[in-house]
């Protein structure tokens, strides 16, 4: 460990020579309107053009720089952020030695207003990237009481969560507990499970976000496997110039389902409660933050009940003798007491599990990260080393505990240059980026019910290059590759990505891009043996890795007038998959006559071969003022068309039981008969070879008024009728009096034809500048509707919440 930090001193320090100086000029750096501290900004020290010396603000808007004067030079410092006017500061050197020179930049002059990180990993303004990207603002987590990160991202355009598993744009259908083909990060490091490759959602820490990025298409080329369908990047915030504490405390509670049949918990109410809090400070050059969550739901669904509390927190030490080097931990812990159900009794009992027999059990998760980061200001480097230790607890009610860990850390450079001229080009770069890394992620799980012992390595490595020319045209070009190793299997691949966005004119940009994908299977989707009562999951041991590419075309508008900002948003998307891997209900088992275990019907993951997503999407979004009255809008539409590229090649095959003596004879005179299994004969509706479980058009609205003590909040989101699922669940098999369990999934599939329409409204009021006090109400019409097939969403609920700012 000694070794390994000097190494990494060695690296990070190369840069810094110390010297004899005879001046000192220190300050803070200010925003010009808000006149709160800035951090990270870059100064530097100039004399005739030339850098002479440099530093970068800490996380107080703090500086300082020294330097030896030379005869007949002038000096002047340059300070200059994303997002701000570059500002220059002559300096006087008289007899003093120590000078206070403290600055106040002004904003650039935007319609968005809005810098993002994650589209190249670094500082951008969101209409200048080169691909789809929307970004969600802590303001509506904040007036949504969004209880985890999935309730709040089904707001996002474009976005859908259905059983904690994410899909943009139809990208993924329904999947249970089994890989992403969405990367979701904390702070641009994966926050993926390592067995199961999913999110966990309750883990994020919802009290401490700055603001969430969510990049649409391939994205594997810079972020690695699982971001096949685009990447979902959390900031959590630093602490400011002013200790911030914020304490919420809430209680809400179920509805009557319109359906007395649906009502099973009488006259007893069914609620949920919880408190956050966080704070952030500042301590010399130390900053601290830290909040947590503890959540108590009793939940809609008959004994499905969820219990967590949740700790996190983020540090950063900005060295004063070494300006630019900072480093710190973060780290999340969290213990649950889950109970889940896959499977729900019929559509009259639709809130009653199977059987009554939830699954039951306990986890503990915890992450730890440690970091460093050094940015050298006088040549424009940045070196940063990020690592993460994420350790997952599994203990199910009945069964044996289960582990795993996964180990990930990723080393990155980055050089800027500013103002290139080429001799042999009439071109000015105003900006070039050139970012590379390389990653190593190892993951290792034990579970001997479900899946077994596995260890699995992922090595990567990857450049990046931006560049802005002459102020109008941004272009990206970047490659990756992947290496991947489980237990004898080795797999690698190249993956490019490149993107073009050109300002047109005044406030409009147009951009295309280009993105290749990869996702190799999670330990879970090859190894699983489970169940949830009497459906089990089965194993495929052969599952092959998917992959792919997606592209876009679009044009981001800026609009401006008065005191409104905003922009809209047109794009033409196109998704391609090789060996798609679909989690698909089927015979699984041939040989099984057990009733109990349902004759070896279950769940599989599968390659079903190639498919392709294409569509448009429509976006909207600004803010502005009516009077008194501030108002922002958010707003989408997406279509989607996901179909199947050869629904009649067979994936799948095995010879049927027809005895049901438990005996197969593959004979082709015998009894028995082989069964192919096709796309086409496995789904409920093959017009048009559409892909299971998607919406093929989803609206969004959301609408928020704000006055000096009151606020009032409308959300609306809508999902066409899911068309295609999985064929046998409209089958006689679980339909009717004869079925093997009459689910009555296609008499209650009927009721949602013309999809789903849902309201959710808010409205707080400010006691002071320190309290509020809130009220919501999720689906605000106690509409009835389905995630999924045998799956009904929650009633309307009733919640109040009081937030202290202190």
């Amino acid at each position: 460990m000694q070794n390994l930090f000097k190494f990494i001193f060695a690296i990070f320090l190369i840069p810094i020579y110390s010297f004899s100086q005879d001046y000192t000029i220190k300050g803070i750096v200010f925003d010009k309107k808000s006149n709160e501290t800035i951090p990270m900004v870059n100064i530097v020290l100039k004399s005739n053009d030339n850098i002479m010396q440099g530093a970068v603000s800490n996380m107080n808007g703090e500086y300082s720089l020294s330097f030896n004067k030379q005869q007949n030079e002038n000096y002047y410092l340059e300070f200059s952020f994303i997002g701000y006017n570059t500002e220059k500061k002559d300096i006087d050197l008289k007899n003093e030695k120590t000078i206070n020179i403290d600055v106040h930049l002004s904003e650039e002059s935007s319609i968005i207003d809005v810098v993002v990180i994650s589209a190249g990993k670094f500082e951008q303004k969101l209409e200048e990237v080169t691909v789809s990207m929307d970004v969600i603002k802590p303001t509506l987590l904040e007036s949504k009481n969004s209880v985890n990160m999935e309730n709040l991202m089904n707001q996002a355009p474009g976005v859908s969560v259905v059983d904690g598993q994410a899909n943009i744009r139809g990208g993924s259908g329904w999947s249970y507990n089994t890989g992403s083909r969405v990367l979701v990060m904390i702070d641009d490091m994966p926050f993926l499970s390592g067995e199961r490759g999913t999110v966990e959602w309750d883990m994020i820490p919802m009290e401490n976000i700055s603001q969430i990025e969510v990049i649409k298409g391939a994205s594997s080329a810079l972020f690695g496997s699982s971001a096949l369908n685009g990447v979902i990047n959390i900031r959590t915030e630093y602490p400011k110039d002013k200790p911030k504490t914020i304490v919420s405390l809430f209680q809400g509670f179920y509805d009557e389902p319109r359906r007395e049949s649906l009502h099973w918990w009488g006259n007893k109410p069914q609620y949920f409660t919880g408190i956050s809090f966080s704070h952030a400070q500042y301590l010399d050059n130390v900053g601290l933050v830290f909040g947590g969550n503890i959540f108590n739901d009793f939940g809609y669904q008959k004994g499905v009940e969820n219990r967590r509390g949740r700790f996190n927190f983020n540090t950063v030490c900005n060295w004063k003798k070494i300006q630019g080097l900072s480093h710190g931990i973060n780290g999340n812990f969290m213990y649950s007491h889950n109970d889940d159900a896959l499977m729900f009794t019929n559509d009259s009992l639709g809130y009653i599990p199977l059987d009554e027999d939830p699954a039951n059990y306990t986890q503990m998760m915890i992450n730890i990260d440690p970091y460093i980061t050094y940015i050298n200001p006088i040549n424009n480097t940045k070196h940063s080393l990020k690592t993460r230790i994420y350790r997952n607890d599994y203990n199910p009610n009945g069964g044996r505990p289960a582990y795993s860990n996964v180990f990930y850390s990723d080393y990155q450079f980055q050089k800027t240059w500013d103002n290139i001229t080429l001799n042999y080009l009439p071109l000015n770069i105003n900006h070039f980026v050139s970012t590379s890394g390389i990653t190593r992620n190892k993951v290792y799980a034990h579970d001997d019910d479900v899946y077994g012992e596995h260890t699995f390595f992922n090595y990567s490595f990857y450049t990046q290059a931006d560049g802005k020319i002459e102020d109008k045209l941004n272009l990206s070009l970047g490659l990756r590759y992947e290496y991947f190793k489980l237990e004898n299997e080795r797999i690698s691949t190249p993956l490019l990505r490149s993107g073009a966005n050109y300002q047109l004119f005044e406030g409009t940009f147009i951009r295309a891009s280009y993105g290749s994908g990869f996702r190799y299977p999670s330990i879970v989707e090859r190894h699983v043996t489970t169940n949830s009562g009497p459906v089990y999951v089965y194993p495929n041991p052969d599952l092959k890795p998917e992959g792919g590419w997606s592209g876009e075309i679009g044009i981001k508008q800026g609009i401006m007038f008065d005191e409104w900002k905003g922009f809209i948003d047109v794009a033409g998307f196109i998704m391609q998959y090789d060996d798609m891997i679909e989690f698909t209900f089927g015979k699984w088992d041939p040989t099984n006559v057990n009733q109990d275990s349902l004759f070896g019907l279950g769940f599989k993951c599968v390659n079903i071969g190639e498919a392709r997503i294409s569509g448009v999407e429509f976006s909207v979004g600004g803010s502005g003022k009516i009077g008194d009255m501030d108002l922002s809008i958010l707003g989408s539409y997406t279509y989607v068309n996901p179909i199947i590229m050869n629904p009649d090649d067979v994936y799948y095959s095995y010879w049927q039981d027809a005895n049901g003596d438990g005996i197969v004879e593959e004979d082709i005179n015998g009894p028995d008969q082989f069964v192919e299994i096709t796309y086409n004969n496995a789904s409920s509706d093959i017009n048009g070879n559409l892909l299971k479980y998607r919406n093929k058009h989803l609206l969004k609205f959301d609408i928020q008024a704000d006055t000096e003590h009151m606020s009032f909040g409308v959300s609306a989101r809508y999902n066409s009728f899911m068309r295609n699922v999985d064929g046998i669940f409209e089958s006689d098999v679980f339909n009717g009096p004869g079925a093997l369990i009459d689910f009555g999934i296609t008499d209650s599939r009927q009721k949602f034809l013309d999809g789903d329409l849902i309201f959710d409204t808010r409205f707080s009021v400010k006691i002071n500048s320190n309290i509020t006090i809130s009220a919501i109400i999720d689906n605000f019409y106690n509409v009835e509707y389905q995630f999924r097939p045998a799956y009904i969403g929650p009633p309307r609920t009733f919640t109040f919440k009081l937030t202290a700012k202190i």
